[in-house]
């Protein structure tokens, strides 16, 4: 296994770490749960905000643009299916799995920017896979956080974002075999993942932080937002 491929297993598990940090607190009040689900809103809307849309923009705005709505819809197909089937305490664990959903469609076009980067120029890969390693840390919690609310086992939900994390250097593995065939697939990977984070946003993360605590999810969101702003721009 070559370093590149390393350095993207490694950010991957990364989003296991974020869930365990979880752990190390048993009761949560509702602001801190407000806090947790408004840190995930920031996450999620800065990595598509400052990240993952402008660069499939910048490469294909059509296939962007399509790759997006189809996103959104797909997710929302999804939100209605379960939640015919989930009531009361269950909807958060409807929601934790829809953000894993989320997280890991983009965690896949994640993993093909990490060799596209590495193709240019090792340090650039090894940057790219540096940052996504900081931002998976907030993303395990993300998803943590409702499982955990919903009554989930604890080694359950570290087994699934272990799963969850494998998807990074698959997606790394991909990239460097299509990097020459299909390198036009990047646009709608991205913009697909895009609409799926900014739908979990909209109409999942912030209302259910906003019922938690209406000013403490800002606290959250904000977080969210510095701390991706500094793994996307330093």
């Amino acid at each position: 296994m070559d370093s590149l491929m390393l350095m993207s297993v490694a950010a991957g598990f990364c989003t296991t770490a974020g869930a365990a940090v979880l752990f190390m607190k048993r009761d949560w009040s509702n602001r801190s749960l407000a806090v947790f689900l408004g840190l995930a809103s920031g996450v999620m809307a800065a990595v598509v905000v400052m990240d993952m849309l402008p660069s499939a923009l910048l490469s294909n705005y059509k296939a962007a643009l399509c790759g997006t709505l189809l996103g959104g819809m797909s997710i929302w197909v999804c939100d209605v299916w379960l939640g015919q089937r989930m009531k009361g305490p269950e909807t958060l664990l409807g929601l934790g799995y829809l953000i894993m959903l989320g997280i890991a469609m983009h965690d896949l076009p994640e993993g093909m920017a990490i060799a596209m980067g590495g193709e240019l120029k090792a340090r650039t890969g090894m940057v790219i896979a540096l940052a996504i390693a900081v931002h998976n840390i907030p993303e395990g919690m993300a998803i943590a956080a409702p499982l955990l609310m919903g009554g989930q086992r604890r080694l359950r939900i570290l087994l699934e974002t272990a799963a969850i994390g494998l998807i990074t250097p698959v997606g790394t593995g991909i990239g460097k075999l299509s990097l020459a065939v299909v390198p036009q697939l990047l646009p709608w990977l991205l913009g697909f993942a895009s609409g799926i984070m900014l739908y979990l946003v909209v109409f999942q993360l912030w209302p259910a932080a906003g019922a938690k605590g209406p000013r403490s999810r800002w606290c959250g969101f904000m977080a969210g937002l510095v701390i991706i702003a500094l793994a996307t721009f330093i």
